[in-house]
């Protein structure tokens, strides 16, 4: 069995995109199939996975509906026991890092690991994942799917990425998994990917719409008392008192219109 599906999709980004070709091809492990899913683009980037297309398993380029329907047409290829998600323009650490994971001999439905940012002006910066993963953290935070192995299987026990929403479905898929299904998880304790910080999801012109998406995973799973008890939680840091305002409406109303007073103050 094939041990592992790569999964790329692209969009007119054709540097990026064979910039991650070249870190999948290179690798010295070679249990995995590869598979692009370009969106119809329009510049070098059908021509660039041509060039390549001895090393790639499955590729198409048709129009597409957005990020997470590219992602979902690369899963139903997929024959893998894990799949990674690998976008255009990210790339693998190094040529032996998927050696390193599948050496390991893990099990657990979702493997995850460190993502490393690049910017412009070439400074890393890594982000710690923490080593157990609980309802706090993925309220708050996340895990990076550059960086995770997710069993596929999951995709149909759980199901493929909601199209509903445009940069956030990857949260929605990782927030169900893990705190509502409550799938098995391991921290991977190395970097897995570099990510490529001129993403959607990281251009500060989405961040609201990436906020709006979030706010609406949450209460999709979550009731209004459970909500109000995380964003409590990170303000008070005490499990006890968060919980007494959360069962509160009208003490908590007041705890946020006094936060929010503070806040104007100190700006």
């Amino acid at each position: 069995m094939t041990k592992l599906s790569i999964i790329t999709i692209n969009y007119n980004n054709a540097n990026g995109l064979e910039k991650t070709i070249k870190s999948v091809i290179n690798q010295a492990f070679t249990n995995y199939e590869y598979i692009i899913i370009d969106g119809g683009s329009t510049d070098k980037s059908v021509a660039i996975i041509k060039s390549y297309s001895e090393q790639i398993n499955h590729w198409v380029s048709e129009k597409d509906r957005g990020i997470y329907h590219a992602m979902n047409k690369g899963i139903l290829k997929a024959t893998g026991e894990y799949c990674l998600f690998l976008n255009s323009g990210d790339s693998l650490v190094n040529e032996s890092i998927i050696k390193n994971v599948f050496d390991l001999e893990k099990s657990q439905d979702i493997l995850y690991g460190e993502l490393e940012f690049t910017h412009k002006d070439t400074k890393k910066n890594i982000v710690k994942r923490p080593v157990k993963i609980d309802r706090y953290h993925m309220f708050h935070d996340n895990i990076w799917h550059p960086a995770s192995f997710i069993k596929r299987e999951l995709f149909n026990s759980i199901g493929l990425y909601n199209e509903q929403y445009k940069i956030a479905a990857d949260y929605d898929f990782f927030f169900n998994a893990l705190v509502i299904k409550k799938v098995s998880s391991i921290y991977i304790p190395f970097s897995i990917s570099v990510y490529d910080t001129e993403g959607i999801s990281s251009l500060p012109s989405n961040f609201q719409q990436v906020s709006m998406e979030r706010n609406a995973i949450h209460h999709s799973y979550l009731t209004t008392n459970e909500i109000c008890y995380m964003n409590n939680l990170r303000i008070i840091k005490n499990k006890k008192t968060a919980k007494l305002l959360s069962n509160m409406p009208i003490m908590n109303n007041i705890f946020n219109w006094l936060l929010s007073i503070y806040s104007k103050l100190r700006n």
